[in-house]
């Protein structure tokens, strides 16, 4: 075990170690206690204690107009953060606090990919929080980069510590399960999420005036792009069994628009014995965004086509497409050596 520097102590909790940085703890003049990185032989935890503690290497420190910092500062009152929505200012804001935490008086241009690896793994306790931290840091330097922070962008060599594939896509008979023992309430918007690609807060959201000419308008919240979606022939059969209580399409059990409870809602019907197997398969409702898209792709829709349902970029379309090759490869494989003599 790596001897911590003055005025570190270490917290174990849950059976996990935290180290804080607090000088004078213990006495009536102690100072703010502040949080390091995880581990304390990491150069990260170390660039974080030199910072508290005013030893920050010279030639690390960049000129103030230049740093980590003031890449932050300048990034929080740009027109591309004032366009995001309060809740997505309000996440960036705390990763951006953690950012400035560690590689605050850094300057930018000396971040190195072996930078961001420590950064990543310094929060390796918590997969998708360094994962949301890196892509935080990744935000602010490609930003800064047309504004002559950086050269170029080192978190693109990065990848994610969380798994890769994330949750899993709905399978059909997933979905007829779903139909057969979700609560009416909660079946109506799983289907229309399904047949949209759209996201929850995005799906609770929709009204019926949204409806015309066999197309629904959709305004994402998260991206703010305006789609215009073909209704499919299932959910134009759903849709007509869907009571009218409200504006909204989608309402509660109480039938009323959902304003909250839905996350809460669906996660009690999903910690039923009946969706024992949804648990174990790790099915969560946003797969079933994931699915839209498999199954546009699996149907032989482009990249483009796909792009235009579920307002994705073409490079997450093209993540799950392969997937879905490796899988219609797969099967072509087979069937060719179930044909040959050697099958």
């Amino acid at each position: 075990m790596v001897a911590l520097p003055a005025n570190v102590f270490r917290v174990s909790a849950k059976g996990r170690d935290y180290f804080y940085y607090q000088p004078g703890r213990g006495t009536n003049t102690a100072g703010k206690r502040v949080r390091l990185p995880a581990d304390p032989a990491s150069a990260v935890f170390w660039q974080a204690y030199e910072r508290l503690t005013g030893q920050q290497p010279a030639e690390e420190i960049g000129p103030t107009p230049w740093t980590i910092d003031a890449l932050i500062k300048a990034y929080k009152v740009s027109p591309e953060f004032e366009r995001r929505k309060p809740r997505t200012k309000q996440e960036y804001t705390r990763h951006m606090r953690t950012i400035s935490g560690i590689l605050g008086p850094l300057n930018v241009r000396t971040i190195r990919p072996k930078h961001v690896l420590q950064l990543r793994d310094s929060f390796a306790e918590t997969p998708t929080k360094a994962d949301h931290i890196v892509a935080m840091l990744s935000t602010l330097i490609s930003w800064g980069v047309p504004r002559d922070y950086a050269d170029s962008n080192p978190c693109r060599d990065v990848s994610d510590l969380a798994d890769s594939e994330g949750y899993p896509p709905w399978e059909w008979q997933d979905v007829q399960y779903a139909r057969k023992n979700l609560p009416p309430h909660l079946w109506y918007v799983a289907v229309v999420a399904l047949f949209t690609g759209q996201r929850q807060s995005d799906v609770l959201g929709m009204n019926w005036s949204a409806i015309k000419d066999e197309e629904i308008a959709i305004k994402q919240g998260k991206t703010g792009k305006h789609l215009w979606i073909p209704l499919h022939h299932e959910l134009r059969s759903i849709l007509n069994e869907i009571p009218r209580n409200s504006t909204r399409i989608l309402t509660n059990s109480r039938k009323l628009p959902w304003a909250s409870g839905f996350k809460a809602a669906w996660q009690t019907t999903m910690n039923t014995p009946a969706f024992i197997s949804f648990r174990e398969r790790r099915l969560v409702f946003h797969g079933l965004r994931k699915s839209a898209v498999c199954m546009l792709l699996e149907s032989g829709c482009t990249d483009g086509e796909v792009a235009a349902i579920t307002g994705q970029s073409r490079e997450m379309i093209q993540h799950y497409s392969i997937m879905v090759n490796q899988r219609r490869l797969a099967r072509s494989a087979i069937l060719r050596w179930e044909r040959s003599k050697n099958g």
